[in-house]
C-alpha cells in the first residue's frame, strides 16, 4: 500500500483524538424511569456521559446503555416527571391518568440537562430508532458575557408544567411545557418536542441558588420560582409568582425579597419542602425554615453535629434527597436526607405545620460526597437504598436499615483525580511475525482520596464477571473442563467437573445458601474424562465419555441409564445440545471415524438414546464436534486435525444428512502454526428481521478463526429448505500461542487461549469482524485481586421463574483452585483494578530493570499544633501483579528487619519527580533510582527549599518480591527541584529557573560552572535526545535548549514556541523512514498540539496541529505498540486529570485531508451526529485551520459497515447534505488515492482502513 502513496511529503501534521477511557467523575445519579414505567431506571451522568443503569430485585445495579455524544459538558441535570403523579399529592387514586395501550409502556420521565455549549436537552430512551436516545435540544442566547451563560442553574417545577434555566448573574429564563398527554402521545410516536412558551428575565445579581416552590395548597394552580441572590453585598430571596393559566403566561410575574440572615450569607443548600410552599436555606452555622407569605419569621435551627462532635467538626453540606415513601406517610410528614461531604447523613422530618419533628443522625457513608447523592426506591421494606458519589475516592450503592449504618451493596470505582500516569509496555511473548492479541500496554494512574487512602489504579478495557461467591476447592488443581446446568424449576445448579482421568458432579444454588457439594455414587455419573454434558428439558443430565452415555436424573437415581459403546468403538469427540434433547459424536472404530446423531428419548424404564439417525464415515480424524439447530433445520460441524472443517446438513426434507464442501483454514501468518482445530462455536449477530451466523474455530496454535456461514434458501418441492451455501473466511486473529478452548452462547462466546478469558461477539452494525474483548474476573471485597490460572468455565442464564424472562448471565469458573460464580456483564467497559496505597500517591514511574512500579505518596498524621497536620512523602516499588495492598511503612518493624527501608521525606517535602535511571560507565550498567523534591518552608537563609536523592537498588536472589535499596547521593539545593532528565552518566536538574548538571566523581563530562540558559518558569517536564533538551514550562510552555561543547559543556537555548499557555507534560519522537521529529505538548485548559520539525527551523515557525480537548492532559506517553495502517506509526496515550485516557495519533498531511473529509461527512449525518453543532460550516472551519480529527465521531462510522460510507458519499453527490458541494466526492476519492496508494474499490479500503486506525 506504501509504495502507492505519493512521494512529496508535508511538512504540516494532524493529530487524530479519541477517547480511550472516560471519565469515572460521577456528577449526579437520578432515578428516572426514561425507557419505560416498568423498568427501575437509574441515570449516571458525568461530564459528558450519560448511563443508563436498572435496578434489580437483588439489590444491584446493572449496566444497560450509555451515551457520550453529548456535544459539551453537562453542567446540570434534573427529571421531568410526565407519567405519574406525585406521593403526596393529596387526590388520591382518582385523579391518576388511566393509562391506554399505547402509552402504558411509555417512559415516566424524561432527563433535562443543560450543557456547556449552550443548550437544553430533553432526553428519554425508546426502541423506535436506531439510536436508544430520543432528545430535543433548545439552543440559549450565545451573545453573552461568560458569567452571564445560561446553564449554571436549572429547575423543574414540582408539577412539571414548566422548567427554568439561568446564568450565574443577570438573567434567568421560565420555559412552559406542553401538557403531558401531548408529550405522552409525542413519545409514543418517537418524537420529542416538549416546549410550548418560554420567557426570559433580568436580575440584578449573582444567582447563587435557584429552585420551585411547592404551592401552598394543591387547589393552587400558581408556579413558585425561588431564586437566591447575591448583590450589594447582601445575599436575598427572590420569589416570582405565576399564575398557572395559559392565557396568562406571557405576564410579567409577582415578585417579592427578603434578606438573609448575616450566618447565611453564602448558604450550602436550599432545599424545597412540600409543606406550605416553605424552603429550608442549610448552612455550617445553622439552617432556617422559611415561607413566602412572610407572616412569621424565619425559624432558625442550631448547627448538625457529627455523633459525639463539637461545633470545630461540623462539615460542609453537599446534597440532599427526597426519599420514596407511602401516600398516608406523605399526608402527614416530609422526609429530608441530609449528606455533609465526609459522608455524615442525617435524617430530618417536618410535620404539616413545618415543624423540624424528628433529626436522626444515620451514620457515615465510607466515601466523600461532594457530586451525586439520592435515595433509591427499590420496594425494600427494611430500609433505604442510598446511592452516592463524590470528586475523590469510590461511590456506591448502599442499604440502610434501621438501627443500622450504611452497608455497601455495590461500589462505582472512581480513579479520579490522576496526577500522574505511567505505561508498563506490553511483554507478550511474539512469534515469528506474530503480535497476539493480549499484547497490550498496561495503563497505570496515580488515583489520590479525599479519605487519605489512595490507590495505583490499573485501567483495562473488556467485559467484567464480578466474583458473587468464592469456594475454596481442594483437590480439584487438574480440572480440565467443566459444564453447568441449570433448573427451570428453582436455582440449583450442577456442576459436570472433567480432569484427564475422572469426572465429579457438583450441587449447589446461586447464592450457595446450602454449600457445595458432590453427589454421591450411584446417581449416574460415569468417573472418568467426560466430553460432553447438558440438560433435557425434563431434567434428565446427559455425560458423554469415551466409553459411551449416561442418562440420569439427580433427584431419581433408579431411572439412570448408561449405555456402552463396543470393544472396539471409543467416542472421540461430542457434543450435547440438551434443548433439542440432542446428542452428536465423532467415533473411532478399527482406524476408521464416524459420526453419529441420536434422540434422547423417554421411556416407562427411564431416559434413553434412539437409533443412530446417521452413522456416517468420516474421511478425516475428527478433534472437535459442535451442533446448530435452526428453522427446524441441524447444522453439525466438525473440526479436523489438518484445519478442515467437516460441514454437515440434517433435515427430513432432505433425506437425512447431507455433507457440505469441506473448507480449510488459510490465510495464516506463520508456517509452523498447528492447523487443528480443538473446538468450534457458533454464534449469532441479530438485528432488526436478519440474523446472520458465524462459526468460530479454535486452533490449537491460538489462533481465531471466523467464518461467516452463509443460507441458501432451496426448494425440495414445494418446501423451502434452509441450506448451507458457503463458508467464508474472515481474517484469522492472534490470540496467544497455546490452544483455544471456545464455547457458544447464542449471541456470543466465551474462549480460553492459556490463562485468559475472552468475550467475542459480533456488533450489528459490522459484521465484516467480529469484537474481541478480555473477560475480567473481579471481586468487589478484593479490588487488588485478579484469577492467576482458569482451568474450566461455563456460563449460564439466570431465569426468573415467576416471570419467566432472563435476569442476568453467571459465569462459572474454577480458578487458583477455587470455584467462582459470577455475574457476566456482556458489555464492554473499563474495568479498573486497584492496589492500595497507604496514603495519597503524588508520582509514578516504571523501572523494567526492577519489573517495578515506583511510586511517591504522601501520608498524613496528627502534627503538634491543634487541628493541625503534617504530611510526609514515601517511596514504595509495587509489584504491578501483586494481589495485596501495599502494606504501611513501619520504621520498628524495619529496625527489627521485617521491613526493608525505604526512601522517607522531611515533613512538608513533596516529591516532585522520579525517574529510573540506567547510566554506563567502562562497559558497566548502574541502575539507580533519582528522586527530586521540593520543601514547603518559609523562605529564610540557609534553608533548603530542595533535595535530590540518588537510590540504589538490588532485588534479593532468593526472594523475587523483596527489592533492597540503598541512598548514594544527597544534595540539598536553595530552590525547589521542578524536573530532571537523565543525560549520559549525569542527571540535570531543573532547580528553580536555573539547569544544574549533577555527574559523579571520575565523569568524562565535565560541566561549566555557571549554565549560561535560564528557565522563564518552573519546568515542569524535561526530555533528551541527542544533544537537545526539550521543557515544558509552567507558564510558557515549550522551550529547547542545546548542549554545547566548548572548553566546557554549557546549556544554551536555541528555540521555544511564542505562544504564552500554561504547559503540563510533552512527549517526544525521533525522527525516522524519512518522517521528521515530533512533539506532543499538553497545556492546561485543555490544549494539545503535534509540532513536527523541518529543516530550517527546530519548531518555533513550524504551524502545529491543536486539538482542543475537554480535559487538561497531565501526562502523554508513548506506546509499544505500532500502527502499520500509518505512516508515523506512533500511537501517544493522553492521560487526563479527571480520569480519562485518550489515544493520540499524529497523521500526515494526506491522512488528515482523508480523515478530513470523512469528518465532514459524519457532522452531516443525524445518526451518527444526532446532536451536532448548528454552526456545521464554523466547526469545518475550525477543524480545517487546527488540522484536529475528532477520533471519537470517526469511531461511530468506522463501527457500521462500509455500505454507510457508501450512502453518504451518493447523498453528498446528489446535493442532499447541507453546506457541502457534489464535488466533494471526487475529492474524497482524490485523498484516498494519495494517502492509502489505491485506484479502486474506494469505499471498502477506506472503511477497513479505518477500522485498523481506530480499533474499532
Amino acid at each position: 500500500m506504501s509504495s502507492g502513496r505519493s512521494p512529496t511529503r508535508s511538512t504540516r501534521i494532524g493529530l487524530l483524538t479519541q477517547t480511550l477511557v472516560t471519565s469515572p467523575v460521577i456528577s449526579w445519579i437520578l432515578p428516572a424511569r426514561i425507557r419505560n414505567r416498568h423498568h427501575n431506571d437509574v441515570v449516571f451522568i458525568g461530564e459528558r456521559r450519560i448511563q443508563v443503569k436498572e435496578a434489580l430485585a437483588s439489590g444491584h445495579l446493572e449496566d444497560v446503555v450509555d451515551k457520550t455524544d453529548i456535544q459539551g459538558s453537562i453542567i446540570g441535570a434534573k427529571v421531568i416527571n410526565i407519567g405519574s403523579l406525585l406521593p403526596w399529592e393529596p387526590l388520591a387514586p382518582s385523579r391518576l391518568t388511566v393509562s391506554s395501550p399505547i402509552t402504558e409502556n411509555l417512559p415516566a420521565q424524561i432527563l433535562f440537562l443543560s450543557t456547556s455549549s449552550d443548550e437544553l436537552l430533553f432526553m428519554y430512551c425508546s426502541d423506535k430508532g436506531e439510536d436508544p436516545f430520543v432528545s430535543y435540544s433548545r439552543p440559549l442566547p450565545r451573545d453573552v458575557g461568560l458569567a452571564e451563560r445560561y446553564g449554571a442553574h436549572i429547575a423543574v417545577d414540582p408539577r412539571s408544567r414548566a422548567v427554568a434555566v439561568c446564568a450565574s448573574r443577570g438573567f434567568f429564563g421560565l420555559l412552559w411545557l406542553k401538557s403531558h398527554d401531548d408529550i405522552r402521545m409525542q413519545m409514543a410516536q418517537g418524537k420529542l418536542d416538549p416546549l410550548k412558551f418560554e420567557k426570559f428575565y433580568e436580575v440584578d445579581g449573582d444567582i447563587l441558588f435557584m429552585e420551585f416552590l411547592y404551592p401552598k395548597k394543591w387547589t393552587d394552580t400558581r408556579v413558585i420560582l425561588l431564586l437566591i441572590v447575591r448583590s450589594n453585598q447582601e445575599t436575598r430571596c427572590m420569589i416570582y409568582n405565576w399564575e398557572g393559566e395559559e392565557e396568562s403566561l406571557g405576564e410579567r410575574p409577582i415578585c417579592t425579597s427578603t434578606s438573609l440572615p448575616p450566618s447565611l450569607q453564602f448558604p450550602n443548600m436550599v432545599i424545597p419542602l412540600a409543606k406550605e410552599s416553605a424552603y429550608l436555606i442549610v448552612g455550617t452555622k445553622g439552617m432556617t425554615l422559611h415561607t413566602p407569605s412572610g407572616e412569621s419569621p424565619p425559624m432558625r435551627y442550631p448547627p448538625i453535629l457529627p455523633d459525639g462532635g463539637d461545633s470545630l467538626q461540623a462539615g460542609l453540606w453537599t446534597r440532599w434527597a427526597r426519599p420514596s415513601r407511602n401516600w398516608m406517610y406523605m399526608q402527614r410528614y416530609d422526609g429530608i436526607f441530609l449528606c455533609q461531604e465526609n459522608g455524615w447523613i442525617y435524617y430530618l422530618e417536618f410535620g404539616n405545620d413545618n415543624e423540624l419533628e424528628t433529626q436522626t443522625s444515620l451514620g457515615q457513608l465510607p466515601c466523600a460526597v461532594d457530586t451525586a447523592f439520592d435515595i433509591l426506591d427499590m420496594g425494600h421494606e427494611g430500609g433505604d437504598y442510598i446511592i452516592a458519589a463524590g470528586s475523590q475516592g469510590d461511590g456506591g450503592l448502599f442499604v440502610q436499615e434501621a438501627r443500622d449504618h450504611p452497608r455497601c451493596v455495590q461500589r462505582f470505582v472512581n480513579w479520579a483525580p490522576v496526577p500522574d500516569a505511567v505505561i508498563i509496555p506490553a511483554s507478550s511473548p511474539t512469534v515469528g511475525d506474530r503480535t497476539p492479541a493480549d499484547a497490550q500496554d498496561r495503563l497505570f494512574v496515580c488515583s489520590p482520596s479525599a479519605s487519605e487512602k489512595g490507590a495505583i489504579t490499573e485501567l483495562r478495557r473488556g467485559v467484567e464477571a464480578l466474583v458473587g461467591v468464592s469456594a475454596e476447592m481442594g483437590g480439584f488443581d487438574s480440572i480440565y473442563d467443566m459444564w453447568a446446568v441449570t433448573s427451570s424449576s428453582d436455582d440449583s445448579i450442577h456442576l459436570m467437573v472433567s480432569d484427564p482421568l475422572s469426572s465429579y458432579l457438583l450441587h449447589t444454588t446461586l447464592d450457595m445458601r446450602d454449600g457445595i457439594s458432590a453427589l454421591e455414587d450411584g446417581t449416574g455419573v460415569e468417573n472418568e474424562e467426560t466430553l460432553a454434558t447438558g440438560c433435557t428439558p425434563s431434567g434428565v443430565i446427559v455425560q458423554v465419555t469415551g466409553h459411551g452415555v449416561q442418562l440420569f436424573t439427580p433427584g431419581d437415581p433408579s431411572h439412570a441409564n448408561s449405555i456402552k459403546n463396543g470393544p472396539l468403538k471409543t467416542v472421540t469427540a461430542a457434543f450435547v445440545d440438551g434443548l433439542n434433547s440432542t446428542v452428536v459424536m465423532t467415533s473411532r472404530s478399527q482406524g476408521l471415524y464416524y459420526l453419529h446423531i441420536h434422540r434422547i428419548v423417554t421411556t416407562p424404564s427411564g431416559p434413553s438414546l434412539s437409533e443412530d439417525e446417521a452413522s456416517h464415515p468420516l474421511h478425516a480424524e475428527p478433534i472437535c464436534i459442535t451442533y446448530h439447530w435452526c428453522d427446524q433445520f441441524e447444522f453439525i460441524f466438525i473440526g479436523t486435525g489438518d484445519g478442515t472443517v467437516l460441514s454437515f446438513e440434517l433435515s427430513s426434507h432432505i433425506g437425512g444428512l447431507r455433507q457440505h464442501t469441506d473448507t480449510a483454514v488459510s490465510d495464516l501468518q506463520s508456517a509452523i502454526d498447528s492447523r487443528a482445530i480443538d473446538s468450534l462455536a457458533v454464534i449469532d449477530a441479530v438485528w432488526e428481521d436478519r440474523v446472520q451466523k458465524f462459526l468460530l474455530c479454535g486452533l490449537r496454535c491460538g489462533v481465531l478463526v471466523s467464518f461467516k456461514i452463509d443460507g441458501l434458501v432451496a426448494n425440495f418441492g414445494d418446501i423451502p429448505v434452509l441450506s448451507i451455501d458457503d463458508l467464508q473466511q474472515q481474517k484469522p486473529r492472534d490470540i496467544g500461542i497455546t490452544s483455544i478452548k471456545i464455547k457458544s452462547y447464542g449471541s456470543y462466546a466465551l474462549f480460553t487461549c492459556g490463562d485468559k478469558l475472552w468475550h467475542v461477539t459480533y456488533d450489528h452494525d459490522n459484521v465484516s469482524e467480529y469484537v474481541l474483548s478480555r473477560v475480567w474476573i473481579t471481586d468487589q471485597s478484593r479490588p487488588t485481586w485478579f484469577p492467576t490460572h482458569i482451568s474450566g468455565f461455563d456460563a449460564a442464564l439466570a431465569v426468573d421463574s415467576e416471570a419467566d424472562e432472563a435476569t442476568g448471565v453467571y459465569l462459572f469458573c474454577f480458578a487458583d483452585g477455587h470455584l467462582l460464580i459470577c455475574s457476566l456483564d456482556l458489555q464492554a467497559k473499563t474495568v479498573p483494578r486497584r492496589i492500595d496505597i497507604p496514603g495519597n500517591p503524588t508520582k509514578i514511574t516504571y523501572s523494567s530493570h526492577l519489573q517495578r512500579l515506583i511510586v511517591s505518596y504522601t501520608v498524613t498524621h496528627p502534627s503538634q499544633r491543634l487541628f493541625e497536620f503534617a504530611r510526609t512523602a514515601r517511596i514504595e516499588f509495587v509489584d504491578p501483579d501483586t494481589k495485596q495492598p501495599v502494606a504501611p511503612y513501619d520504621q520498628a518493624m524495619v529496625a527489627d528487619g521485617l521491613q526493608q527501608w525505604r526512601p522517607n521525606g522531611c515533613s512538608g517535602e513533596k516529591v516532585t519527580c522520579i525517574i529510573d535511571w540506567m547510566p554506563k560507565k567502562n562497559g558497566h550498567r548502574y541502575h539507580f533510582i533519582a528522586i527530586g523534591t521540593s520543601i514547603a518552608l518559609p523562605p529564610q537563609p540557609n534553608r533548603h527549599h530542595g533535595r535530590l536523592m540518588l537510590i540504589q537498588t538490588t532485588r534479593n536472589p532468593n526472594d523475587a518480591e523483596a527489592i533492597y535499596c540503598q541512598d548514594k547521593h544527597i544534595q540539598h539545593f536553595d530552590d525547589p527541584i521542578y524536573a530532571m532528565v537523565p543525560f549520559n552518566d549525569c542527571v540535570i536538574v531543573a532547580v528553580g529557573k536555573r539547569f544544574v548538571p549533577v555527574s559523579p566523581s571520575g565523569s568524562d563530562l565535565k560541566w561549566s560552572r555557571t549554565i549560561t540558559a535560564m528557565l522563564p518558569s518552573p519546568a515542569v517536564a524535561m526530555t533528551v535526545h541527542d544533544n537537545l533538551i526539550y521543557v515544558t514550562t509552567s507558564k510558557e510552555s515549550l522551550h529547547i535548549y542545546q548542549i554545547v561543547s566548548h572548553s566546557r559543556l554549557d546549556i544554551v537555548i536555541v528555540d521555544s514556541h511564542p505562544t504564552p499557555l500554561l504547559g503540563l507534560t510533552h512527549c517526544h519522537v525521533d525522527a525516522f523512514e524519512g518522517h521528521p521529529e515530533t512533539l506532543l505538548v499538553s497545556s492546561r485548559g485543555g490544549t494539545t498540539r503535534a509540532f513536527a520539525q523541518n529543516n530550517e527551523s527546530l519548531y518555533a515557525s513550524v504551524p502545529c496541529a491543536t486539538a482542543d480537548l475537554p480535559v487538561s492532559l497531565v501526562k502523554i506517553a508513548r506506546s509499544s505498540r505500532r500502527l502499520p495502517w500509518l505512516e508515523t506509526t506512533n500511537i501517544f496515550y493522553g492521560f487526563g486529570i479527571d480520569g480519562s485516557v485518550y489515544r493520540l495519533l499524529t497523521l500526515s498531511f494526506f491522512e488528515w485531508r482523508l480523515l478530513n473529509i470523512l469528518l465532514r461527512l459524519c457532522r452531516r449525518d443525524p445518526a451518527i451526529c444526532p446532536g451536532a453543532d448548528k454552526r456545521r460550516r464554523f466547526a469545518d472551519a475550525i477543524y480545517e485551520k487546527t488540522m484536529h480529527v475528532d477520533g471519537n465521531i470517526l469511531a461511530r462510522l468506522a463501527s457500521r459497515e462500509s455500505s454507510h460510507l457508501n450512502e453518504l458519499l451518493t447523498a453528498c453527490g446528489n446535493g442532499q447534505l447541507k453546506q457541502l458541494d457534489s464535488d466533494l466526492v471526487q475529492t474524497f476519492i482524490h485523498a484516498t488515492e494519495e494517502a492509502l496508494g489505491i485506484d479502486e474499490n474506494h469505499v471498502q479500503v477506506v472503511s477497513d482502513w479505518l477500522r485498523d486506525v481506530l480499533g474499532v
